[in-house]
């Protein structure tokens, strides 16, 4: 290929090279498990998990943008549930906020985030698919504002 260095064929070849992703998607394990994924865009925008098979992939958000007025809606597929923590930061106040569990019971299946409640720049959530069924999710936001659960 003309113009290209090493450098290059190398970074398009890495597995762990970054996804970045600005529109609605279906992932895949194949194209985005074990990679930073990096959200941006000022549109509203839903990305949904592969089914939970117990793989052990991981599935990293970072949110490059802070979505004002809508939010990166995160879904599990068919009835998958998930478990864990999402702590926040009160970024105006710059302490500690609140956390939200996400526990069995709850049937959880969405996280949103990416608005100034839920998800500014630097706030990151990630899913890892520990059983059929369930992904564990763990990740800290950045909040300005009265902060809001990112769970549904």
């Amino acid at each position: 290929m003309v113009g290209l260095r090493r450098r290059h064929l190398v970074a398009a070849l890495n597995p762990n090279s970054a996804v970045t992703i600005s529109a609605t998607a279906t992932l895949t394990a194949e194209v985005h498990a074990n990679r930073p994924l990096y959200l941006s865009g000022t549109t509203a925008q839903t990305y949904t998990l592969p089914l939970a098979t117990g793989s052990g992939n991981t599935y990293t958000f970072h949110v490059l943008e802070t979505n004002e007025s809508n939010l990166f809606a995160i879904n599990a597929a068919g009835s998958d549930e998930f478990n864990g923590m999402i702590m926040a930061t009160d970024a105006d106040a710059e302490t500690e906020g609140p956390g939200w569990p996400a526990l069995a019971a709850d049937n959880f299946s969405v996280v949103t985030i990416g608005d100034t409640t839920r998800g500014l720049l630097g706030s990151w959530v990630q899913f890892r698919d520990v059983a059929s069924g369930v992904y564990f999710v763990s990740g800290q936001t950045a909040a300005s504002g009265s902060e809001a659960t990112p769970f549904t």
